[in-house]
């Protein structure tokens, strides 16, 4: 059974007025709100970049001189350089950051580096995501919705920088470009993308898209072929209207963080996420174990990785390390600090011969070589594989 209560007047207690229902009730005034939060899908883990905060920085806080394209900076951002020779410095900042946020990745021209730039030269800050984290964009369908790229920029030069955005899998690009109005100071830029609805993206962990963020282009890598729209690839180019002057004066320098890809066309406030959290999702790509100089801590001498057995041969030794997390891949390279900083130990304790290895193993675990000729323990001995001092590490690579 339902009761109903049916007015037509309401009348205030001081004898005002009624309000007519029959007429409606006025809502001018009243905000909706959208634009405070998604448009499309969920409230949590809408941001499909990894490490946005730029608080995650596994191989280095301080100045490097960058020689080769490479994930040199903050983990997840590349920069990728093309026909430049040795001379890009990165930096990982505290110090320069808007506010709500502790870190920015920093990129400033090294040593001998400033001047005009070439025709065929391109510098760029990126980062690349897996094909099965964009599903819910439902490109190649006639439903492919809009993604919505924000982030905080910061620059010594003021100008007009370029966006380029790649679908993998299809080979297309999107171009745009974003104006820096204020040498020095702190700009939110937001850059929306309308959905491709005639490629897909594939189902797997390979690279789906990736953005950059164009510092430097030469006359040959800008053009408007794909200006605000999906096109055949235009080898990668800067939108015609690129600030060409970024890096001609040695004091040049460009910061940026807060980077946010969701879908939509909203940009809603940067999500931060919890420390660990993003750490975890950024071991998915690059593990290291010892030497945290982000977190101001390093291994000290002889930490263990873990339980090697020695093999038949007199030499190696092999060690099972396990992953925090299932890694994208099974990884391919890894990044040590030379034979050196590294002992094996039963009753003694020796070092290294040679540098640490891969041998084999999985996206959840890998085997390590940790050789030392001639140790004479015998074959299949249980042995501690340990650091030698504070710049040891292991850095397993499963990069994009």
């Amino acid at each position: 059974i339902m009761s109903e209560i049916r007015v037509t007047n309401v009348i205030g207690e001081n004898g005002s007025s009624p309000v007519n229902f029959t007429q409606g009730i006025n809502m001018s005034g009243i905000v909706t709100a959208t634009s405070f939060v998604p448009t499309v899908g969920q409230l949590s883990h809408r941001n499909k970049v990894i490490n946005g905060a730029m608080n995650i920085c596994q191989r280095a806080v301080s100045e490097n001189n960058i020689s080769a394209s490479g994930y040199y900076i903050a983990d997840r951002f590349n920069i990728n350089m093309v026909n430049v020779g040795s001379f890009r410095t990165n930096l990982f900042q505290s110090t320069q950051s808007p506010d709500g946020f502790n870190n920015s990745l920093g990129v400033s021209i090294g040593t001998g580096t400033a001047g005009a730039i070439a025709s065929s030269e391109r510098v760029s800050l990126e980062q690349r995501i897996e094909s099965q984290n964009l599903q819910d964009l439902a490109f190649g369908t006639s439903a492919a919705k809009s993604f919505t790229l924000s982030f905080y920029v910061r620059s010594t030069r003021t100008g007009q920088y370029g966006i380029n955005m790649r679908q993998h899998d299809s080979g297309k690009d999107y171009n745009e470009k974003f104006d820096i109005s204020s040498a020095n100071t702190w700009e939110r830029k937001i850059i929306t993308v309308t959905g491709n609805t005639g490629d897909t993206f594939a189902d797997d962990n390979g690279i789906g898209l990736w953005f950059r963020i164009m510092l430097r282009a030469g006359s040959n890598s800008v053009g408007n072929v794909n200006y605000q729209s999906w096109g055949s690839s235009d080898d990668d180019k800067a939108p015609t209207g690129q600030q060409t002057t970024w890096g001609t004066d040695a004091s040049d320098e460009f910061y940026l963080t807060g980077v946010q890809l969701e879908v939509g066309s909203v940009a809603t406030p940067f999500e931060h996420k919890s420390e660990q959290e993003e750490l975890l999702r950024c071991y998915r790509y690059y593990y290291k174990m010892g030497k945290l100089d982000y977190k101001g801590t390093h291994m000290a001498a002889n930490e263990v990785y873990g339980i090697g057995m020695s093999d038949n041969d007199n030499t190696n030794i092999y060690c099972q390390i396990n992953f925090p997390v299932p890694m994208r891949e099974p990884p391919s390279t890894l990044d040590q600090a030379g034979a050196s900083n590294y002992n094996v130990r039963r009753d003694t304790t020796q070092t290294c011969t040679g540098n640490p290895s891969l041998t084999s193993g999985s996206e959840f675990s890998f085997r390590v070589n940790f050789p030392k000729s001639s140790h004479g323990w015998g074959t299949g001995q249980m042995l501690w594989c340990m650091s030698a001092g504070s710049s040891s590490y292991l850095g397993f690579s499963a990069e994009l």
